[in-house]
Formats: structure tokens, sequence, C-alpha cells
């Protein structure tokens, strides 16, 4: 979803966004229900079921949780990975009244590129799709957190 941002090379470098320290755990991704069965038979996941977040997590040494299907290469469930994972660094966020798309400061890539690429990205098709997969599935929505920088609201 991504590929026109940030190419699949660049995730598969970086792969910040597949580590959660404790404080960060608000960015655990939404699991749906034929994900949660994919992955809780092939990688032994435990789910809290009432807010579709992985519920058992363990951290290494550093306080740090790195998702198991994370690969060498990148994300090994691809195009199946949940969709939080797929907009990322972007996020749907509720500020105030407002739901807003939002971009995380941690993505060294897209931050380097000018915001004129990025709200035309954003204002595209991925604002549509944004749209419609919130519209059916409004957990998505996460909580405001400081930092993150506002390139819409929808």
């Amino acid at each position: 979803m991504l590929q026109k941002i940030l190419t699949e090379q660049d995730c598969a470098e970086c792969k910040l966004c597949c580590g959660f320290f404790k404080s960060e755990i608000w960015e655990v991704p939404v699991i749906d229900d034929n994900l949660t069965r994919l992955l809780g038979a092939k990688y032994n996941y435990e789910f809290d079921k009432k807010n579709n977040r992985i519920f058992k997590i363990t951290y290494d040494e550093k306080g740090l949780c790195k998702c198991p299907v994370l690969g060498e290469n990148g994300c090994k469930l691809g195009n199946r990975r949940p969709f939080d994972c797929k907009i990322w660094p972007f996020r749907v966020m509720k500020l105030g009244e407002f739901t807003v798309i939002a971009l995380s400061p941690l993505c060294k890539k897209i931050n380097q590129k000018p915001l004129s690429e990025i709200t035309e990205f954003v204002n595209g098709e991925f604002l549509e799709i944004i749209k419609a997969r919130v519209s059916i599935d409004p957990a998505l929505v996460k909580d405001y957190v400081d930092g993150y920088v506002t390139i819409k609201i929808i």
C-alpha cells in the first residue's frame, strides 16, 4: 500500500515498526479474526479477544518485544499482515473531536521526504482506503500520541 512513498527494501532494512517497548504497547496492531486463526495456529500467539491485541508478549533484556513474524527480509506475512502494519508509519488517530491521519516521527525514510510529497500521497487513494477501513473497523482509530504529525483530518 505504501509502495508509492516507501520501498519494501526501505522497510525490510529498518524493521523499526516491528518492535515494541512496554510504553509503546498501544502500537501493537489490531488483529482480525482471520489473522488470529493463522497466527495462533502457525506462530503460537495468544490473544486478548476483547481488544483484538496480542495478549502475551515477551520482552528481551532491553525491554523490547519484536514481532515473532518478523523475518530477515521483513514481515513473513507479506500482504496478510495487519492493516496497522500496512499503513505504518501512518496512524489513524482521534485528536479531540477529529479523526486524523498522523505520521510517526520515528520513520527516518519517510521523514526525509518533502511534506508536499507526503500530503499528496495521503490525499490520494490512501485516504479513500483509510476511510473505508475505519468505517468497517473503528478499532483502527487510536488515541492521539504527542509527537505524531497530523497530516489530514478525515
